[in-house]
Order: structure tokens, then sequence, then C-alpha cells
């Protein structure tokens, strides 16, 4: 109980940020809570956002949601129940409309509006926005090696790089991968093939025999990715189709529609490249 306490209120103060949104909303709430005479605005942005508050800290409903329905990782998202844009933009408005002076109204408007941009942050800066490179604003590299994947008219099976997850089949939703994107998330980590593709160096036949396990028709690896077994992945009837990017990859000899490829890209494929292969027994 006390561990799921400790995680509740960290949960809680990542979610809380840098910014002051959660302060506005807080103010809000006793405001609407003191002044708010409408009845079914007082139900949706007072009492509903106060009861979910006091259930995602309350220590019994907390442990019981993150042990048996929830985690620790998508619990703050009973969060996203509170309006919280809503209430903050209305309780503004609410203290502004109660001014009588059309001076006084433009002047806490404005002093409360420039509160909330300096007490936020510029998206724009963030390490994780950057400048679209495609209409698809998806990197470059994921949708060339999907036009490299693509067969007309069918669904294909593929196992990528880790960076490579979330993006694939937003693209082009007919690859399918053999594991998505919650393989990225610690606690949700299961997938001995993302281990195995993941390794450094990759063991040729533990990824060659999930594949064929799983009916994967592609293998995509990073380029001068270490190689290491028995034998070479061509062996284990994965051949070499071709390279875009910084990526390597790897067709299923027996795919229904190998030979299409093959033609398709006939320059490249070669049934006996192996890589950056080292032989280890």
């Amino acid at each position: 109980m006390t561990e799921a306490i400790r995680t509740t209120l960290d949960i809680y103060r990542n979610y809380e940020g840098t910014g002051c949104l959660l302060f506005l909303v807080s103010i809000a709430v006793v405001y609407l809570w003191l002044f708010e005479e409408k009845k079914e605005i007082r139900t949706i942005l007072v009492y509903v956002p106060f009861g979910i508050i006091v259930l995602f800290f309350f220590p019994v409903f907390s442990y019981v949601s993150m042990r048996f329905f929830l985690d620790d990782q998508v619990y703050y998202r009973l969060l996203w129940l509170i309006p919280m844009g809503l209430l903050a933009c209305y309780g503004i408005v609410k203290v502004i409309s109660r001014l009588n002076l059309r001076k006084k109204r433009f002047l806490v408007g404005t002093l409360l509006g420039l509160f909330l941009i300096g007490s936020g942050n510029l998206i724009y800066a963030n390490d994780a926005v950057s400048i679209t490179k495609n209409l698809y604003h998806l990197p470059p590299e994921d949708i060339a090696v999907a036009d490299v994947m693509h067969v007309n008219g069918r669904d294909v099976k593929a196992v990528v790089p880790a960076e490579m997850l979330q993006f694939i089949r937003q693209y082009d939703a007919s690859i399918q991968l053999a594991y998505g994107r919650e393989e990225l998330i610690e606690g949700w980590r299961s997938n001995p093939f993302f281990d195995a593709m993941e390794s450094n160096p990759v063991r040729t036949f533990a990824i060659t025999d999930y594949a064929m396990q799983q009916g994967v028709e592609y293998i995509v690896l990073r380029s001068g990715t270490p190689l290491v077994g028995t034998k070479p992945i061509n062996k284990y009837r994965f051949s070499f189709l071709t390279s875009a990017y910084n990526y390597d990859i790897y067709i299923f000899d027996e795919a229904p529609f190998v030979e299409e490829k093959k033609q398709e890209y006939l320059a490249t494929y070669d049934e006996n490249a192996y890589g950056n292969y080292t032989h280890n027994d």
C-alpha cells in the first residue's frame, strides 16, 4: 500500500510537468465551487473532477487499479477524464465576466493569458520535435524500408529494429510486425524475439528461428550489425534483398512473393550475402 501511495505521487508529479496548468485547474475548481450557480456546470466542472482526483489519490483504489486492472505505466490516464483545458479557460472567463469595467477585463484577461503562456514551454524547442522531411511526418528511412517490403494486394510480415516499431505501420498497414511498440516500454516487454533482435551481437539462428516460427517474411537489420552463429543468416533461408538508408533487408526464401521481389531488386539481391557475420559455435 505504501508503494502504491509513493507511485501515485510520482505519477502525479510527472503528469504535472513544469507548467502551471494543474495549479490553475485547482484554483478554477475552488472558484467554481464557490461562485458557479448552474447545477449542470458545477456537476461537470466541479464534482466530477473532484471525485476523480479523490479516487486517483485514494490508496486502496490506486493499489487495486495498478495491481489488477492497469499498471503504473498507464495509471496517469485516469487524469485524462478531467477536462483541464476547459476548466482553466472557463474559470478565467468566469473571473473576467464578473468584472464591471472593460479596462479591468482587458487587463486581467491579458495578465492571465501571459501567465498561461509564460508558465509553459515552447513545444518546438523539445528534442522530440523536428522539422518534417516528408508529407507523412515520418522518418524517411522507415518509408524507404516499408516501400521495399510492400507487396501489392497482400499483407506481409516483418521484424524491424526498435526505432522503427512506432512508424512502419503508420505508413503501410499491410506490413504486419512480429511485435509492436509495447516492447519499448520496460514494464511491458515480454517477447524473446525482440531481445534476440536487439542483442549485440545478433545470433543468426535465434532471429531466423523465431522468424520462421512466427511466419515472418522480412528481417530488417541495421547495416553493419554484428552477426554470430554456427551458420550465416543466408544458410537459414533468409537471403539479402537490398539496403535502404542504413538498413539491410533480408527476405524469406520460401515467401510466396520472393520471385517477384528478386526481379524487382535484381541488381542488389544476393543469396550468398550474409552481412557482418562471424562464425561462432
